[in-house]
């Protein structure tokens, strides 16, 4: 009986103990030291908790936020062509070589083709037409005035001009459809393909003889490089930062150590849908061709300093929602948050949406409510 009774103190010895022990490591996770009401979070006055909080006012400070992106380098568009021949044919003779400089309307390469002969033909022809048609015209018209033609006379010779007129207006346009020059049409001469812009030719694949159909690619390439577009993408995030931008730097693996400004020219209105980002163009100066079509560029954008409200990176924590802070609105009370950040430094962030000058919100010990649900 003695035996008995002295285990079942131990036994109560050792319960006792067990539940002493259970309530302290509450205590110090924090268990039971919090409730909620509705979406508050509420530390119990007096808990452990209470001294392991510290809260800050949110205000702002001048700050000018650097968004940094890759692009790629193009020719402008309107400096840029790649020419093939409007009509099949043979080539006969080519008038450059690479890296020549052309402008606008210079010769590239001739193209012997039965096609453009008959164009040719059809626009003579109808320039003749109507010539004639018209002269016939302007002679009725005068015999009408002076009495000697009559009205019937005059409407037909006007119907045939007026013919003969939009039968020239149409072999004009047609010219113009194959990208030909008018003014020296002529019947049985090769083809002269002309370069439509200046600059240099960057490619010249012509052959003597090669015979070249209507879809066959580019043979030439001539584009004025003397500035170029740099094609970059930014996160949806930053977007709205686009209309501070002051000044763009551009640096290329080629040329790592060379800083080449741009500005920009051209802000995307639309994000891509899959990758959420806005495009941007910005046009560099690039005498000395440094800038090469197709070249990957890093991209730096260099904002104005504002007025931003910056807060320390332990102060925000994050769950299946998002992105947020916990925002006094009492006594030991705190009001999850949610807030929308960038990265402002290796200790702080820089929020552009959620909070307001004025708020206080918690920058010490927020970890101990972070499972709190």
């Amino acid at each position: 009986m003695k035996i008995k009774t002295i285990y079942l103190l131990l036994t109560i010895s050792a319960m006792m103990c067990g539940c002493k022990g259970g309530v302290q490591e509450n205590e110090a996770k924090g268990e039971g030291a919090v409730y909620i009401e509705g979406d508050t979070i509420v530390v119990v006055e007096n808990s452990n908790l209470t001294g392991k909080l510290g809260t800050e006012e949110v205000s702002t400070r001048p700050y000018a936020v650097n968004i940094r992106t890759t692009g790629a380098v193009s020719a402008i568009p309107t400096q840029y062509a790649e020419v093939a021949t409007p009509l099949p044919g043979r080539v006969v003779k080519s008038h450059i070589r690479i890296g020549q400089s052309v402008k606008v309307g210079s010769p590239l390469f001739d193209v012997s083709s039965s096609d453009y002969s008959e164009i040719a033909k059809t626009y003579l022809q109808s320039k003749s037409e109507m010539q004639q048609a018209e002269r016939t015209y302007e002679r009725i018209k005068d015999l009408f005035e002076n009495h000697v033609a009559s009205s019937k006379e005059l409407d037909e010779a006007q119907t045939a001009y007026n013919i003969a007129r939009e039968e020239f207006n149409h072999s004009v346009a047609m010219a113009h459809e194959y990208q030909l020059n008018t003014s020296n049409l002529e019947v049985g001469r090769a083809m002269t393909v002309r370069s439509p812009v200046q600059g240099k030719v960057l490619k010249n694949e012509i052959v003597i003889g090669e015979y070249l159909k209507e879809d066959t690619e580019a043979k030439v390439i001539v584009a004025d490089l003397g500035k170029v577009w740099v094609k970059a993408n930014i996160s949806e995030k930053d977007a709205s930062l686009v209309g501070e931008v002051k000044t763009v730097d551009i640096t290329t693996m080629a040329k790592s150590d060379s800083v080449i400004h741009g500005k920009i020219v051209y802000v995307g209105e639309m994000l891509d849908p899959e990758t959420r980002t806005l495009q941007l163009i910005i046009e560099c100066e690039n005498k000395q061709l440094s800038l090469l079509p197709n070249m990957y560029a890093e991209v730096v954008l260099y904002t104005e300093a504002a007025e931003r409200i910056i807060i320390p990176k332990k102060a925000v924590l994050q769950d299946a929602k998002g992105r947020y802070v916990l925002r006094k609105t009492g006594d030991n009370k705190y009001c999850r948050t949610y807030v929308t950040v960038r990265t402002s430094s290796e200790a702080d962030l820089i929020v552009t949406e959620g909070l307001n000058v004025g708020d206080e919100i918690v920058t010490e010990g927020a970890f101990y409510l972070i499972d709190t649900k």
